[in-house]
């Protein structure tokens, strides 16, 4: 039994590798952001443009705390979800927590494709994208290097996930 919690910036792949290693685990995959869709029947878009963003923070921790009480699952969090309410420490009492951290190349090439979804970037050209990539990275690292494990680049497979969970269990 695990729980396991990815956080990372954006576009880094936590939903695509918490669906992998959920099915490695055979436990529940979840991803927050679609969870609090559910929740507020509107999708991240609206949230913010009708409710703010931190009417948004304060749901989105409201729904990771939902978590406490599972005895296993890989959840996808959102980029920002580490650095509000305390929510980092609470991970990390919580479960294994895991930064999925990517290189800024990467991050610029998959959001480009996908502004329209992510209501942080949506207004972005795609020069001031990458500006604003750097300049969030730097603003959440704090958080995010208090995380139990960091998986950079090519280190993120289902091998170094493996390794890691094993680690985890020993703990």
């Amino acid at each position: 039994m695990a729980k396991v919690f990815l956080i990372g910036m954006m576009g880094v792949g936590k939903s695509h590798w918490c669906k992998k290693w959920a099915n490695k685990l055979k436990t529940g995959h979840y991803d927050l952001d679609s969870l609090i869709e559910i929740y507020e029947e509107a999708t991240i878009p609206e949230i913010f443009a009708e409710k703010g963003e931190a009417y948004f923070r304060k749901k989105e921790t409201e729904v990771l705390k939902w978590f406490g009480e599972k005895k296993s699952f890989v959840l996808a969090t959102g980029g920002g979800t580490a650095c509000f309410g305390k929510n980092m420490q609470w991970m990390n009492t919580n479960g294994i927590t895991i930064w999925l951290d990517e290189p800024l190349d990467i991050l610029v090439g998959r959001l480009k494709l996908q502004k329209e979804h992510r209501p942080l970037i949506k207004n972005l050209s795609n020069e001031e994208l990458r500006s604003f990539l750097e300049n969030k990275l730097e603003e959440r690292k704090p958080f995010y290097s208090q995380s139990q494990y960091r998986l950079f680049g090519d280190e993120i497979s289902n091998k170094s996930f493996e390794m890691l969970i094993n680690a985890g269990h020993s703990r």
